[in-house]
C-alpha cells in the first residue's frame, strides 16, 4: 500500500466513529424537534407545574449534546490536518495487524451508535410515559372530590400499577400509555371496539391485555386478604387521545378512557355500593402494598 493510500485508510478509521455520532446526534435531534408539537403527552401535561421549564431544559440539554459532538469534531478534524501532515508517510507501513485494528474500530463503532440509537428512544419513551402518568395522576386527583381514595404508582411485586381508584361500588386499576401521534394531520382520534385499539396509523392490543391482567391480580390479592369478593375493573388512559367508542366498544372488558373526559367510567350500575367500613379494609390493604416496598 503506497503513502497516499495508507494516510487516506488511516484518516477514515479514525473519523469514521466521529462522524457516525454526529450524523446520529443531528436525526436525533431533528426528531426531537419534528415530534415535540405532536406530542400528545406534552400536551395533556402543558399545565403541570414546571413544565414549561422543563421543556427549556430539555431544549438546554439537546443542544448541549449537538455542541459537544461538534466541539470533538472540530478537535479531531485539527488533529488529522495538523498532525498527519507531520507524518513520513512513505517510511511507514500497514501490516495486516495494523489494518485489524484500524477495522475493529472502525466496526466497533456500528454496534455502539445503535445501541445508542435504542438508549435514546427508551429515554425518550421513559420521559412520555412519566410526563403521562403525572399528567393523569393530577387528573385523577380531581375525583377525591366526588368520594373516591386514589393512589399511585402502587407497588405489586415485579411491577406496578399506575393508579388505584377505589370508587363507591367498585376498584380501578387504571394503566396509563403514552402514544405519539406521529405523522400525518388527521384528529387524536383512537377507536376502540372493546377488543383492539385502533389508532390512525396502527393498531395495538397489549396496553388492553396488560390493564386486564393487573385488574384480576388485584381482584384475586384483595380477596384473598379481605376474605371477600372486591370487584375490580380494568381501566386504560390515554392521555393526549379522545376515545371513540366503536361498535362493542362499550362492552369491552377494560374501559379505555382519555383523562380530560367525565368521570363517567366511575358508573357501575349493576354493582351496589361498597359498606363504608369494606372500604376502609380495602384502602388499608392498598396501604399495605406500599409498607411491603419499605420493608
Amino acid at each position: 500500500m503506497d503513502a497516499n493510500s495508507l494516510a487516506v485508510v488511516a484518516i477514515i478509521a479514525t473519523s469514521v466513529p466521529l462522524v457516525l455520532a454526529l450524523a446520529v446526534v443531528t436525526w436525533q435531534v431533528r426528531q426531537r424537534r419534528m415530534l415535540r408539537d405532536q406530542d400528545q403527552a406534552d400536551t395533556v401535561a402543558a399545565q403541570l407545574p414546571a413544565e414549561r421549564q422543563r421543556k427549556r431544559i430539555e431544549a438546554r440539554s439537546d443542544k448541549i449534546q449537538w455542541l459537544t459532538v461538534k466541539l470533538l469534531l472540530v478537535g479531531m478534524a485539527a488533529w488529522i490536518a495538523v498532525v498527519a501532515s507531520q507524518i513520513p508517510w512513505g517510511s511507514l507501513h500497514l501490516s495486516w495487524v495494523d489494518g485489524g485494528i484500524l477495522l475493529i474500530a472502525a466496526s466497533w463503532s456500528i454496534p455502539t451508535i445503535r445501541q445508542l440509537s435504542v438508549l435514546w428512544e427508551e429515554r425518550r419513551g421513559g420521559g412520555d410515559g412519566v410526563r403521562a402518568e403525572v399528567a393523569v395522576a393530577r387528573k385523577l386527583d380531581g375525583l377525591q372530590a366526588l368520594g373516591c381514595q386514589v393512589f399511585h404508582e402502587v407497588p405489586v411485586r415485579d411491577f406496578d400499577i399506575d393508579h388505584i381508584i377505589i370508587g363507591t361500588s367498585a376498584v380501578f386499576a387504571v394503566e396509563t400509555k403514552a402514544r405519539r401521534k406521529g405523522g400525518g394531520e388527521g384528529p387524536a382520534e383512537v377507536r376502540y371496539d372493546g377488543k383492539t385499539l385502533q389508532f390512525p396509523h396502527w393498531a395495538e392490543t397489549r396496553p388492553l391485555q396488560q390493564a386486564h391482567q393487573q385488574a384480576i391480580w388485584l381482584a384475586e390479592h384483595l380477596a384473598g386478604l379481605l376474605g371477600q369478593a372486591v370487584p375490580v375493573i380494568p381501566v386504560l388512559c390515554l392521555p393526549g387521545w379522545q376515545v371513540s367508542d366503536a361498535s362493542g366498544g362499550e362492552s369491552g372488558a377494560v374501559r379505555v378512557i382519555d383523562p380530560n373526559a367525565e368521570p363517567r367510567f366511575l358508573d357501575v350500575d349493576q354493582l351496589a355500593p361498597l359498606d363504608p367500613a369494606f372500604r376502609v379494609r380495602i384502602v388499608e390493604a392498598i396501604h399495605g402494598l406500599y409498607r411491603k416496598l419499605a420493608i
